[in-house]
């Protein structure tokens, strides 16, 4: 080959890497408000396994069919993040994010927090579909599951501009912006 082709084709080197890199980019939870990245933590075999975090975890995604419920099946202690029976699921570390109300930083008044986002309750009774009407301007992030039943998104419940939906005996907490 000659030099003016070698050249040529190195050229083309860095646009191959960027359109590349554009199809292979991760979800990634940085909004000014999480640390990049989610960490994954993981119950096998429905024991308990201790996971190095930093921060307030927020569960972004459960990945187990078995259930993830803040306080009884995940948790936090000093340096890490905890799961047992069977939970499987990705975290992301909150920052600056402010804390009003009791429990477990969520806001026990089940109201507006600073302007962040509303936080409303959303249960399928008796394992049937349930639409809780809310308006959506941005998103809807689960932030604590209250049933035995996984709720997982796209599965057992989703989100559109008209409201949360769930499904599947799934019970939640969800902060809408």
């Amino acid at each position: 080959m000659t030099h003016g082709k070698q050249n040529w084709l190195w050229g083309l080197l860095p646009v191959a890497v960027l359109a590349l890199a554009g199809n292979a980019q991760a979800q990634r939870y940085d909004d000014g408000y999480y640390n990049d990245g989610p960490v994954r933590c993981e119950s096998n075999k429905n024991r308990t396994a201790q996971c190095p975090f930093e921060g307030r975890a927020r569960l972004v995604r459960q990945l187990s069919g078995s259930p993830c419920i803040e306080g009884d099946t995940w948790g936090q202690s000093r340096g890490g993040i905890w799961v047992t029976r069977g939970c499987r699921a990705e975290f992301v570390a909150e920052r600056g994010r402010p804390s009003h109300g009791g429990g477990h930083g969520w806001g026990g008044n089940g109201g507006n927090r600073g302007g962040r986002g509303e936080i409303i309750g959303c249960d399928s009774n008796d394992n049937r579909m349930r639409r809780c009407n809310v308006s959506i301007r941005r998103d809807a992030r689960m932030i604590r599951q209250r049933s035995n039943t996984a709720c997982i998104e796209g599965q057992t419940w989703g989100w559109d501009r008209d409201g949360v939906w769930v499904n599947r005996g799934c019970r939640a907490d969800f902060e809408v912006r």
